[in-house]
């Protein structure tokens, strides 16, 4: 959950240039990869504490970023480096990332709890 909460932030800003019409560049599964390998190696000690409260503080912040997003923001779309320069609406960014993110790791670690 610390690694969703720290990409929390990267999501809303990634999102919040698509509903400018901003294409996102330089963002590459490699590129996310490696990021995600290096906060592992770099946070394996946090607490479960630490982990809830900077997901609470900074899933508020998405939540009040996504809220003030204006339907003609929402709809604005661009070229997506991730999707291979396939032009996606920042709604499809929030929902494919910042939102659905959590819950498709919630739902590994609750997979993980059951064995």
């Amino acid at each position: 959950m610390h690694h969703v909460a720290t990409v929390y932030p990267l999501e809303i800003q990634l999102a919040q240039a698509l509903a400018t019409a901003k294409p996102v560049r330089g963002v590459t599964w490699d590129v996310v990869h490696e990021l995600n390998a290096g906060h592992a190696k770099e946070n394996d000690a946090v607490t479960k504490e630490e982990a809830l409260d900077l997901l609470r503080r900074n899933s508020a912040a998405a939540a009040a970023a996504i809220r003030a997003l204006s339907d003609e923001g929402l709809d604005q779309a661009a070229p997506v480096s991730l999707y291979s320069d396939a032009p996606l609406t920042c709604q499809f960014m929030l929902e494919d990332h910042a939102v659905r993110h959590s819950y498709h790791h919630l739902a590994r670690i609750r997979e993980s709890l059951k064995r």
